[in-house]
């Protein structure tokens, strides 16, 4: 497994991370994985009017750690610079309407199947399995709390990265809104 699936993993948890509010579980046809539309549900039975505000945000990605038997120092020193990071984006009034639905749809990945995602209140809980047979496959772990105007969450993942070899990775992700757009 590439890189670019860790990449996915935390776009994915940004969406969740702005948008959600609410409680329960979200695997309503009990196949073991949740669907976007499972999902949604669970956002609109939360409570549909729950939606991120507009505004200009600021993100924080921390790489925490890394635990990849074998690997030389300086593989872990370009993971952390390369996955620790901070950036600012404007999420539009137009954006922000969309809400929950939109979020998982431009976050989900093809290669992620997502088996939990439970909301209560302000806190989140999701595991997903990210990968290919032949690449390998991470577990990604994503749970936190949020508001409608500021998230953190940490983000475990576990499992073969590809060419490399089993791998524990830990992040952590803060989003808060700082103002106005431009």
């Amino acid at each position: 497994m590439n890189l670019s699936i860790q990449a996915g993993a935390l776009a994915l948890a940004s969406a969740f991370a702005l948008t959600a509010c609410g409680g329960g579980s979200s695997d309503a046809d009990g196949d073991g994985e949740i669907s976007a539309a499972e999902m949604q549900a669970e956002a609109e039975r939360a409570g549909a009017d729950v939606r991120p505000d507009p505004g200009k945000y600021a993100v924080t990605m921390e790489f925490v750690k890394a635990d990849i038997p074998g690997a030389p120092p300086e593989m872990k020193d370009m993971m952390s610079s390369m996955m620790s990071n901070s950036f600012e984006y404007c999420l539009t009034p137009e954006e922000a309407e969309k809400g929950y639905e939109e979020a998982l749809r431009e976050g989900q990945d093809e290669s992620c199947t997502i088996q939990r995602f439970e909301l209560d209140g302000g806190d989140i809980d999701m595991a997903m399995t990210c990968g290919s047979p032949e690449d390998g496959n991470m577990n990604v772990s994503m749970t936190g709390n949020v508001t409608s105007t500021s998230s953190e969450m940490n983000v475990v993942s576990e499992g073969t990265l590809e060419g490399i070899g089993e791998a524990n990775i830990e992040m952590q992700m803060t989003q808060t809104r700082v103002g106005d757009c431009d």
